[in-house]
């Protein structure tokens, strides 16, 4: 085993620059050979994975919050280099997907049991996701966040925050989601998400049936409620039970095209990725992972 450990500092408001000696440390008495690279910008961990791969290392270990998970799985989707994630951000929603403990010293013990499986990614345009996109008022949260950095840092409690300021100003949309071979229309539409993993914004279960290996994509449309509905209907998202909800309606499928009336920002895995139209791909099999 030869890895590469992509190290965001500042993840999870320092909490990654506390705990690195002690995954050291942990690393040392694991004996596990490695290398370390410290990014120092955005994007910066897409091309340091990337080279990885290049430079034959078999793994890729991400160690910092859900960012540099993302742009670590960018540069080794569709290659044979193994992923792993050492939690230490605000979110871990992949490593909450993997069953990965944010304990640094149970967390390295993954890493070297060295367990494997392939799992799916979704794609949209050049990018891959991990865990889920969302779009509508999900995708205006994630935006609101993104400028105020103190809110995404804050995870769930930043989520709610950014929701409360929103959802009397974000004006419900006509969405147009063609599904496959099917096609459904749903008027006042809040938003839609696409997931591969039931977990995003933190510990959210926006789509609770889904399996991160079966290469199929969950859809999860919320649609004709009221902002006070929306309200009361938002504590339910965090153990997966507003699916029960009537006006809630999910479906499933491996190629989602979607239009709105208006245009509507997208997120993935909380980082924004434009406005609709969008075309989302399921991408069976694209990472091998441990876990």
């Amino acid at each position: 085993m030869k890895a590469l450990l992509i190290v965001n500092e500042h993840a999870g408001k320092g909490k990654t620059k506390k705990y690195w000696p002690q995954i050291q440390r942990c690393l040392q008495n694991f004996e596990i050979e490695h290398d370390v690279h410290f990014t120092s910008g955005p994007k910066e961990a897409v091309e340091a994975a990337r080279q990885a791969a290049a430079n034959q290392y078999s793994h890729v270990i991400a160690v910092g919050g859900d960012g540099t998970v993302n742009e670590v799985v960018n540069g080794i989707a569709g290659k044979n280099t193994v992923f792993g994630v050492l939690p230490t951000g605000t979110g871990n929603d992949l490593a909450r997907m993997l069953n990965i403990p944010t304990d640094p010293l149970l967390a390295v013990r993954r890493i070297s049991d060295r367990r494997q499986k392939s799992i799916d990614l979704l794609k949209l345009k050049s990018t891959y996701i991990a865990g889920a996109i969302g779009i509508g008022f999900d995708g205006a949260v994630a935006e609101d966040m993104n400028r105020a950095s103190w809110k995404k840092r804050a995870g769930s409690f930043g989520y709610v925050l950014s929701t409360l300021k929103l959802i009397f100003k974000f004006p419900p949309f006509t969405l147009y989601l063609f599904i496959d071979d099917q096609t459904v229309i749903f008027r006042d539409c809040w938003l839609v998400a696409i997931g591969n993993s039931q977990f995003y914004g933190g510990g959210m279960r926006i789509c609770p049936d889904a399996i991160e290996d079966d290469g199929i994509l969950d859809v999860c449309v919320v649609h004709n409620l009221s902002q006070i509905e929306l309200l009361r209907l938002f504590p339910c998202v965090f153990s997966g039970r507003h699916i029960f909800h009537p006006n809630v309606v999910c479906l499933r499928g491996k190629e989602v095209r979607i239009h709105t009336d208006p245009t509507v920002p997208i997120h993935g895995d909380g980082e924004m990725m434009g406005t609709t139209p969008s075309e989302i791909f399921i991408q069976p099999q694209a990472l091998h992972v441990i876990y």
